[in-house]
C-alpha cells in the first residue's frame, strides 16, 4: 500500500461512552440559611481506551519519526469542505512523538472529535475549524501522556453546545504531563478541560486565548438552575498545574459558568499520588466578560490565585471554596455588574468581588485591588453556608484578610469586609470606602465570629446618616485595635459580645456615634480611643469594661455603664455614681 492510499483511507472515530465531569462547580446560596443544590449530572467513569495503535491494514507513516505536515488527499487547506475522515486516517497512521505541523494560512474544516491516542506535539499557525458534529463532543481529545498542542487555531462555528449530557468543549485532556501553549481556542461551550478521571496531574496551560466561551445558563430573565454544570474556559480536575498567562473571554450577551476553574472529585481518582486536589498555580490571567464567577479554587489545597486581572463577573470575581491553605494575592477585580444582571439567581447569592465560602481554611486574601464600577453587596465576603448531610453553617476558618484596596468608581458598594461565623479572622490593613445604601452600612461587619481580630483598617463611609464603621455582633471575643473611620454614622459598634471586647487606639472622625457598646456585657478593655463624635462618644457603655482612658468623647453626657466607671475627655471628668453620670470640670 502506497502512501497516497493510506494518506486517502477513512478510519472511523472509535466509539466512546460520553465523558462526565462529576456535575462540578456546584455554588448554593452563600448565605448562613440552608439552599438547594442543583441535582449531579450522572457521570461515567474513565472511558475504556483502545490500544493506541491504527488498524493492522493500515501501517504507520513511511517517514520516521519527526515532523509531519497536517495535509494530503482528503485534506482540504481552504476549508471549503469537510475533511474529517481524512484527518482521522492520517492521525491514526502517525507514529508516536512525531511532530505535526498545521500550517499557517491552512483552514481545514471539521465535522467530528479528533482523538488523538498517542504522544505527538500538534503545533503551527493554521486553523482546525469545526463546523458542526461536536454539540456534545470534544473537538480535539488527547489521552496520551506528555503531548503538546502549541499556537494552533481551534475555533467552532457550528450550533450551541448541548444543554444537558457531554459538553461541548475545544481540547479535552485525559491525561498527564500535557502542554498547552500559544493556542486559540475560539467559541465553545469549554474552552480546555483536564478531566477529572484518573487525577491527572502536571498540566500546563500558558498563553492562550480561550475566547468568546458561550456556557448554558438562562441569564437575567431566568428563573432556571442551569448552567451550573458547563460554561467554562478553562477547567483544572487533578494536581500540580499551571495556568499562566491567558486571556479568557465569555462571549458577549452569555451566561457563562466560570473564567479559570480547579476542583477537587476524589470519587474519579484512579491513582491520585501524594498531591491529590493540590498545587495549582493560576497566575497573570485575564478573565473578562459575563462569567458567574472569574477565576475559583473549589475543594482544592495548597494552591494560588495571584496577579490575574478579572472583570465583568456576575457572581463574584475571584473566589475559593472549601480550600485548605490557599492564596488569593495581588489580582485586580474589576466590578462591573449591574443591578439589573441577575444570572443564576435560582441559587441567590450574595454578589462581590471575592468571595470566601463556606468552609474555606487557612486562607490568605492580600494585597488586591478591587474597584466598584457597578452594584456590588460587599467588596469581600467571607459567607457561612451549610456542608451537605450538615444542619448548621459553617465558615472560614484562620482567614487573613490584609493590605486590600476597595474603591467605588461611580459603582454602588455598602460594605467594604463581610463576616460570617468565622474563626479567628484577621482583617488588617485594608483601605475602604463603602457608598451611601438604605440598609445596613459597614467597613467591617462581623456576625458571630469567634475571636475576630480587627486592626489598622483605614474606612470612610458616604455620610453620617447610617452605617457602621466597624460592627461585631455575637457572643465570640473581638479585638479592634489601629482603626481609623471617617464619615459614618457610629465608628465602632460592638453588640452582645459575652467573650470580651478589646478596643485600643483606634480613631472616628466625623461620626455621630464614637463607641456603641450595647448588650456588650464580656470582661472588656477600652482604652486610648479618639472619638470626634458630635453625640454620645460611648453609648450604652456596660458594667464589665475597663476604661482606662477614653479621649474626644464629645460634650453629650455618656450613658449606660454601671456605678463606679470612669470617662475622661474634653475636660471632663464623668463618674457614674449609682447609675447616674456626674461631671466635674478638669482645670
Amino acid at each position: 500500500m502506497d502512501r497516497t492510499t493510506l494518506i486517502t483511507r477513512t478510519v472511523a472515530e472509535p466509539e466512546t461512552p460520553p465523558d462526565g465531569d462529576g456535575g462540578a462547580g456546584v455554588d448554593p446560596d452563600p448565605q448562613p440559611e440552608p439552599s438547594p443544590r442543583p441535582p449531579e449530572e450522572p457521570v461515567s467513569g474513565p472511558e475504556p481506551e483502545p490500544a493506541g495503535v491504527p488498524d493492522a491494514d493500515v501501517p504507520p507513516l513511511a517517514e520516521p519519526r519527526g515532523e509531519h505536515v497536517l495535509a494530503g488527499e482528503g485534506i482540504d487547506p481552504t476549508g471549503a469542505s469537510v475533511s474529517t475522515a481524512a484527518v482521522r486516517a492520517w492521525f491514526a497512521a502517525l507514529p508516536a512523538d512525531s511532530t505535526v505541523v498545521v500550517r499557517g494560512g491552512d483552514v481545514i474544516a471539521l465535522d467530528g472529535t479528533i482523538r488523538i491516542d498517542r504522544r505527538i506535539d500538534l503545533r503551527g499557525g493554521g486553523e482546525l475549524r469545526f463546523v458542526g458534529g461536536i454539540e456534545s463532543a470534544p473537538a480535539l481529545k488527547l489521552i496520551a501522556a506528555g503531548s503538546t498542542v502549541s499556537e494552533v487555531r481551534i475555533t467552532y462555528t457550528g450550533p450551541a453546545g448541548s444543554t444537558s449530557g457531554e459538553r461541548n468543549v475545544g481540547i479535552d485532556i485525559h491525561a498527564s504531563d500535557v502542554v498547552i501553549d500559544g493556542v486559540t481556542v475560539d467559541g465553545f461551550q469549554n474552552g480546555i478541560i483536564n478531566r477529572p478521571f484518573g487525577e491527572y496531574g502536571g498540566v500546563v496551560i500558558t498563553g492562550c486565548h480561550v475566547l468568546n466561551v458561550t456556557g448554558a445558563g438562562g441569564g437575567s430573565g431566568s428563573g432556571s438552575s442551569a448552567g451550573e454544570d458547563r460554561g467554562d474556559g478553562i477547567t483544572i480536575w487533578g494536581a500540580r498545574a499551571s495556568v499562566v498567562g491567558n486571556i479568557v473571554t465569555a462571549a458577549s450577551g452569555a451566561d457563562a459558568r466560570i473564567g479559570i476553574h480547579a476542583e477537587s472529585l476524589p470519587d474519579y481518582a484512579i491513582d491520585p499520588g501524594p498531591w491529590a486536589d493540590a498545587l495549582i498555580t493560576f497566575t497573570g490571567n485575564v478573565v473578562t466578560g459575563p462569567f458567574r464567577r472569574g477565576i475559583v479554587l473549589e475543594g482544592v489545597s495548597h494552591s494560588v490565585i495571584v496577579a490575574n486581572t478579572v472583570s465583568d463577573a456576575t457572581w463574584w470575581g475571584i473566589a475559593l471554596i472549601d480550600t485548605r491553605a490557599t492564596a488569593v494575592v495581588g489580582n485586580t477585580v474589576r466590578w462591573t455588574r449591574t443591578a439589573a444582571e441577575h444570572p443564576g439567581s435560582a441559587w441567590k447569592p450574595s454578589r462581590c468581588p471575592i468571595m470566601i465560602y463556606r468552609d474555606v481554611q487557612g486562607a490568605t486574601v492580600e494585597a488586591n485591588q478591587i474597584e466598584i464600577r457597578g452594584d456590588a453587596a460587599a467588596a469581600i465576603s467571607l459567607s457561612a453556608a451549610v456542608l451537605p448531610g450538615s444542619n448548621s453553617p459553617v465558615g472560614a476558618t484562620d482567614t487573613v484578610v490584609s493590605d486590600n484596596i476597595v474603591r467605588i468608581a461611580d459603582g454602588t458598594c455598602p460594605n467594604g469586609i463581610v463576616l460570617d461565623r468565622a474563626v479567628r479572622p484577621t482583617v488588617s490593613g485594608n483601605r475602604l470606602t463603602v457608598s451611601l445604601a438604605s440598609g445596613v452600612v459597614g467597613g467591617v461587619l462581623s456576625y458571630h465570629c469567634v475571636d475576630a481580630m480587627l486592626t489598622d483598617n483605614s474606612i470612610t463611609g458616604a455620610a453620617v446618616t447610617n452605617g457602621f464603621g466597624l460592627h461585631h455582633q455575637g457572643a465570640g471575643s473581638i479585638v479592634i485595635t489601629g482603626n481609623r473611620i471617617d464619615r459614618i454614622r457610629v465608628g465602632v459598634a460592638v453588640v452582645n459580645c459575652t467573650g470580651g471586647a478589646t478596643i485600643v487606639g483606634n480613631t472616628a472622625r466625623e461620626c455621630e456615634y464614637g463607641l456603641d457598646t450595647y448588650g456588650t456585657t464580656g470582661r472588656s478593655v477600652v482604652q486610648g480611643n479618639r472619638w470626634e463624635s458630635n453625640n454620645t462618644a460611648h453609648a450604652n457603655a456596660q458594667p464589665q469594661t475597663s476604661y482606662l482612658s477614653t479621649r474626644h468623647m464629645g460634650l453629650a453626657r455618656p450613658y449606660g455603664g454601671a456605678s463606679g466607671d470612669l470617662l475622661v475627655g474634653n475636660g471632663k471628668l464623668w463618674v457614674n455614681d449609682q447609675g447616674t453620670w456626674r461631671s466635674a470640670t478638669l482645670t
